[in-house]
Formats: structure tokens, sequence, C-alpha cells
């Protein structure tokens, strides 16, 4: 009686509020809904009002469970009064029910939603999002996770969103996808995760306010042949992600904003003059960059053919980047496409190499590799950092050459592999020959650390 009498003088603002944070996944959402249904009367009107519906969660595969799914959502939905909708989650095989579906989406925006997450898969007939859904003025966040080729409408029109999110979609109607990314004035975050592009030979994607662009490719590769080429313009792009293996060609436009690229190129051994060509590509219009990160393949992709090795002192200058980063397993200081971008970036001031570096087994002339010296290396170039380090004789002359070039150099930071952890003396021995190391600059500092990891 005594927790009855508490729940009873609760008022309703509280228990709307602590409903916010439950989960609404059928059945724990009811099983909760009658307890506190029979603790507070005042329960039985509140529920109606919750602003955040998340269906989903749960497994419904089965005849009787995506009976009692549906009728669930549709009950909820009915019996809800008219206050708006904050956020509307839902995730759901679609099959047969292709327009309740659809319904549930409208009425979602017919209450005002503000954030939607779509995740929805297994079509047996075809599928059109709601026309209302692409008109929808309240709408700031959107994610669309449709494992199929969803119809799009010809009016697209998101006047408040500004992050979307679209994974495993497939794109087949160029004019119509056009529509959709020409309809995103404010858009600021965009990320596309495992499309794909069929029958459509450019798409371009102009978001004036855009600031994040993130592009995940589907590794299974259901492209046509020769893929799309994507065209990307934003004037206020801070942060570009790319991950894939280059079955789409993509060109950066007008990104005088941008702060930082990373680049992930996965291996294709089939298509790597294609690759190569098209990383390069991409590369080029990331000039204005001030931070990069080139990341598994990616500089290895440069060097994969020859036309493409070719075009290297063609490419423009990097005249703002001042960080870059390779996140690959080997390095090779020889590289002709490292070397070239060393050349091309004038004020780059840190260098950091996660992997391990080293030299190329058939260069025998290690003094000459960085001749001419790059610009940076005389003026600009002040930290260095060599992760994995394990001490071998190409490592060291990688190394060597790097103090040696870099006469503006205030630290050179080196993490010795973890293998070091079980043999300290080892470990004391390469302080000690790094140490010896001439160095370009009087100031130049080393600073050893310890993978642990």
């Amino acid at each position: 009686m005594k927790n009855y009498t508490l729940l009873t003088g609760t008022s309703n603002a509280y228990i709307i509020y602590r409903r916010r944070f439950f989960d609404t996944s059928y059945p724990y959402f009811l099983q909760e809904m009658l307890l506190e249904r029979i603790l507070c009367k005042r329960w039985e009107y509140l529920w109606t009002s919750i602003p955040n519906l998340d269906f989903g969660k749960m497994d419904h595969d089965k005849p009787d469970k995506r009976i009692l799914f549906m009728n669930y959502v549709e009950r909820v939905l009915l019996l809800r009064d008219s206050t708006d909708i904050k956020r509307f989650s839902l995730s759901c095989q679609v099959l047969y029910d292709a327009s309740h579906v659809s319904a549930w989406i409208s009425t979602a925006v017919r209450r005002n939603v503000q954030k939607l997450y779509l995740t929805l898969y297994h079509f047996e007939e075809p599928f059109s999002l709601p026309h209302s859904l692409f008109k929808c003025v309240t709408l700031t966040e959107l994610e669309l996770e449709i494992y199929g080729i969803p119809k799009l409408p010809p009016t697209v029109c998101f006047t408040n969103l500004k992050s979307l999110i679209i994974r495993y979609v497939t794109f087949s109607n160029e004019y119509l996808t056009q529509k959709l990314f020409s309809g995103l004035p404010v858009l600021e975050e965009l990320e596309l995760e495992y499309c794909n592009w069929v029958n459509i030979k450019v798409v371009s994607i102009s978001a004036p306010k855009l600031l994040y662009i993130g592009i995940t490719e589907d590794t299974e590769n259901q492209n046509d042949e020769k893929g799309c080429q994507v065209m990307i313009s934003g004037v206020n792009l801070n942060v570009f992600y790319y991950f894939g293996e280059f079955y789409n060609e993509y060109r950066v436009y007008n990104s005088s904003s941008l702060v930082n690229a990373t680049i992930v190129v996965g291996w294709s051994l089939q298509r790597q003059r294609q690759v190569a060509h098209r990383m390069y590509v991409l590369l080029t219009g990331l000039y204005r960059v001030k931070e990069l990160i080139l990341a598994d393949c990616a500089l290895k992709a440069l060097t994969c053919a020859v036309e493409v090795v070719e075009l290297l002192p063609h490419m423009p200058i990097f005249k703002n980047l001042e960080y870059l980063a390779f996140d690959e397993s080997l390095v090779n200081l020889d590289s002709v496409a490292l070397l070239k971008i060393l050349q091309k970036s004038p004020c780059l001031k840190t260098m950091e190499f996660y992997g391990e570096i080293n030299l190329s087994s058939d260069y025998e002339r290690n003094d000459r590799i960085l001749d001419p010296v790059p610009p940076c290396f005389l003026s600009q170039l002040n930290c260095i950092e060599v992760c994995n380090y394990k001490g071998d004789e190409k490592e060291l002359s990688a190394v060597k050459i790097l103090l040696k070039n870099a006469v503006v150099l205030d630290k050179m930071v080196i993490t010795c592999s973890h293998h070091f952890a079980k043999d300290l003396e080892k470990l004391k021995k390469v302080h000690e020959q790094l140490l010896k190391l001439p160095r370009g600059s009087k100031h130049c500092e080393l600073v050893f650390d310890l993978y642990l990891s």
C-alpha cells in the first residue's frame, strides 16, 4: 500500500519523463505497462503520449509472434493521442505488409516526428516509402536501413533534416536518386553504408551546409561493372571518410573548408588498375585538406598501375596539409607515392606511421631516397612518430634517413613493438642504437615508448 501511495502521488510529468527511457518493444513494454496500470490508474491514459516509440528488437519470424507484433504496433498508433512523436524507431520484416508499414511511417510523419530510424527487410512485394516522409518539415534525423530497392518520390525537400544515414539501399533510378541528394538544404551529416548504384552513371551530392560525409562500400559489390561516378560538392565540408575497394569513382569539389580526410582502401588484385586510378582521382580532389590518413592499401594502390605512377608528379599541391598518417601494416619509405605526396606537402608539420616502416629490398642507394629533400623537411616538419618499431636493419635505416633529413625536427616518438615487453635487455639495446643515429636537427628529441596492447 505504501508503494501504491507513492506512485499515485507522482506527477504526470514525472511518469511521462520516466517512460521516455523505456523500450517500447513488445512484449517487455506491454508487461510493464500492465504492471504500472495496476499501480497507477492514470497510466491508462498517460502512455498514449509517450514521445519516443521503439518497435522491434524481438523475434517475430514465427507467424503467431508476427501477428502479435503487427497488432501491437497498430493499436499503439491507433490509440495514441494527438501529441507529437519525437523519436520513432521501427525494425521488422515487411513481407506482404508493405501497406501497413508505410501507413505506420505516415502516422509518425503526421505526428511531427523529429528522429526517424527504419530497418526494413524481407520484401515480398514492391515497397514505397510514403511521399509525405520526403517533405516532412519537422524531421531532423533520418536513418534508412533498407535491404532492397525502395521506390523514391519525384519530389524531395527535407527542409530541416541535418543527419541522414542510408544503409544497404540499392539506388536504381538516376533521376529520382539525384532528386534525393538535391533536396537537402541544411544537411550536416551524411553516411552511405553498403549501398549500391545500379543503372546510374553519375550522381551529384550537393548540400551547401554539409560538414561530414562517410562512405562505406558494399564488399559484395552489386554495382554495374563500371560503377557510378559520385560527385561530392560541399563548401563547408570538414570531414571526409571513405572505406572500400573503389567499385565506384568519387570526386570531391569545392572543399575549401576540409579539415580531415581518411581513406581506407581494400586490395583487389583483379581490379588494381581501376583502384589505382580512382584512388588518384579521389586524392587529387582532397588537396585542400589539413589532416590526411591513408589506411590499409591506400598508399600501395597508387603504385599499382604504371599510368597512375606517371600521373603522380602532376598531383596538386597539398598547401594546407599539416598532418599526414599512414595506418598500414607496412610502409616503404622509398614508395614513389609516399615521396611524391611529401614533395607536394610544403606545410607538413607532423607525420605518423602506425604500422611498420621499411625500405624495399631492391633499393641499394638509401642515402638518395629523399633526393631532392621534400620542402617540408627543411622548414616545417617538427614531429615524426613511428609505431610498432621492431628494430630490424631496414627499419633502422628508414629511421636514420628521416632523422638525417628532417632538419627542423623537434621530436621523434618511437613506440616499440609489444614483443620487447618480454626482453627488456634487447629493448635497452634498441634504444641505445637509435640514440647513436645522426640527427639533422640540433634540437631533435628522441622519445621512446612501449606498445603493450
